[in-house]
């Protein structure tokens, strides 16, 4: 009973650091990767809604936030929330399919498990989308470095 308690915890601790380092500047990549129109259409062969592209399956994945699906990928703050909580989810699994800690991932890493759903880091399919989330955040950090914001 005690060792289950210690892994609940260590399992809910290591979502809540990989929630937690996501930061700003990745979101607004991820925002810029997914177009950044807050609508709801078709696309890649599903229906999506925000600026996040978010599917009614990774809506449920990320714990059903807010009032309704569209309404929450409509919604910054929701969406942001269903991100975060997706990618704490599913975090350690990406970690363990690319042999690091879960304190390592970037958000190359977590495009891929946007884009290639659970097991989005093992897949090939999503190299490129973290090759240009890598770039969005070299040039982000660059001007941030000489002061200045987008």
């Amino acid at each position: 009973m005690r060792k289950r308690i210690s892994l609940v915890i260590l399992y809910l601790a290591v979502g809540l650091v990989t929630s937690q380092t996501l930061p700003d500047d990745c979101l607004s990549c991820l925002r810029q990767r997914k177009d950044g129109v807050n609508r709801c259409s078709w696309k890649y062969g599903s229906y999506f809604c925000g600026k996040y592209i978010i599917t009614p399956p990774f809506w449920h994945a990320c714990g059903q936030k807010g009032m309704s699906f569209s309404e929450c990928a409509s919604d910054d703050q929701c969406s942001e929330e269903c991100m975060k909580a997706y990618f704490s989810r599913y975090g350690e699994r990406c970690a363990k399919q690319q042999n690091k800690s879960p304190r390592e991932l970037t958000c190359a890493d977590y495009i891929r498990l946007h884009d290639g759903g659970p097991d989005g880091c093992s897949k090939s399919s999503t190299r490129k989308a973290a090759e240009w989330i890598h770039s969005c955040m070299t040039d982000r950090n660059v001007f941030l470095l000489r002061g200045f914001r987008h």
